[in-house]
């Protein structure tokens, strides 16, 4: 790859800390671009962008703030699993990664695969979620109000390259 942009006279310059947090940014303006947007459940890849869900809400944002920092776009996949594999777990999170939740207590599988709820993450212990219960996008706190004290966070940007 690096001769063909070196014959094509570009040099590939990797991402460091100051467009990281570019990304970052990014994905989070996508994000709030979404508040106050209804709430509609979509399955698959059937979300649109006049009311979304939670999982759509994360497509949404990551792709819209990666490809105006970087003019490609990082799809995520449709499921909640799967957008936890697309990524890596953390215990720092960062402006732009994901958070995932179980919010159904009577499902017997805490974090096996049966999660249920996410959002982005914005910074300062908050989020922005499609909220079923209230019925649009949301700030909402990290643990949805206090019900939910352990969440999952994913970074999906560093491990794909932004």
């Amino acid at each position: 790859m690096s001769g063909i942009l070196a014959a094509a006279g570009l040099t590939l310059v990797p991402a460091g800390p100051a467009q990281a947090a570019g990304v970052r940014a990014h994905v989070v303006d996508a994000a709030e671009a979404y508040l106050g947007t209804p709430y509609r459940l979509a399955y698959g890849w059937t979300c649109g962008t006049a009311a979304v869900d939670c999982e759509c809400l994360n497509r949404h944002a990551i792709w819209d703030g990666t490809y105006r920092a970087t003019g490609r776009g990082l799809q995520l996949n449709y499921w909640l699993q799967g957008q936890i594999n697309q990524g890596r777990r953390t215990s720092d999170p960062r402006p732009g990664d994901l958070v995932f939740w179980d919010t159904d207590p009577n499902d017997g599988i805490r974090y096996g695969g049966d999660l249920d709820h996410t959002g982005v993450y914005v910074g300062n212990n908050r989020v922005i979620d499609a909220n079923a219960y209230y019925g649009y996008v949301m700030y909402d706190s990290i643990t949805l109000g206090g019900t939910e004290p352990d969440p999952i966070f994913v970074d999906v940007l560093t491990p794909h390259g932004y």
